[in-house]
């Protein structure tokens, strides 16, 4: 596919990242929402799930479990239900983290579509039919995919999801990521483009 390679594996590396890489990056999302006073979503985001309960659920759905899926919930749990609205709770621009059970849910729902693939798991949602999922088998294992439903191809954003990760962390460290008027979380399209081509430059998607 365009000449990638499929992502590593978090018990080993990530493209050179190391497991505290990833945390160090939760840790700097984390700190960007506060920064930005996300209030709604910090106090929405559910506790962490050990990674042995992400595990043994993935297993029960047929679905291997990747240590980058057990490390992000093993941060935060998802997005608790409430009445904030969606740009109130982002964590990406238009994107919230889904619930292990809400992933699932999806993952169901949307698997007999023909666009869909089985393994594929969705971790952030926009409320309106489009992912980011994790690629949990095939020859990408381990990369993420924008999955767009008017759309018939979801090509690789990010080789692993640790890269995800640490783009979004370099987005809220460099400002690119801000709240707007109405208090939602945005970006400046160009300027992510640019942090992402950056921080991915084996990825088509961002440099071709």
């Amino acid at each position: 596919m365009h000449g990638i390679e499929g992502g590593d594996d978090l018990g080993l590396t990530f493209t050179g990242l190391t497991f505290t890489g990833m945390a160090e990056s939760l840790a700097r999302i984390d700190a960007g929402l506060r920064e930005l006073r996300r209030d709604a979503l910090l106090e929405l985001l559910m506790p962490a799930v050990e990674p042995s309960r992400t595990r043994a659920v993935l297993t029960a759905h047929g679905l291997p479990s990747r240590a980058a899926v057990e490390a992000l919930y093993g941060w935060r749990g998802g997005t608790g239900p409430g009445d904030a609205r969606l740009g109130d709770i982002s964590m990406l621009p238009g994107f919230y983290l889904l619930t292990l059970d809400d992933a699932l849910a999806n993952y169901e729902a949307f698997l007999p579509d023909a666009r869909w693939a089985p393994g594929w798991l969705p971790l952030f949602a926009n409320g309106g039919g489009d992912f980011y999922v994790a690629d949990l088998g095939g020859e990408m294992a381990g990369s993420v995919r924008h999955f767009r439903i008017d759309e018939s191809e979801h090509p690789v954003d990010f080789l692993t999801l640790a890269d995800m990760a640490r783009t979004m962390a370099a987005a809220f460290d460099r400002g690119v990521f801000f709240v707007d008027s109405h208090g939602h979380l945005e970006m400046n399209d160009l300027d992510f483009a640019a942090v992402a081509a950056e921080l991915n430059p084996r990825v088509p998607w961002w440099v071709d």
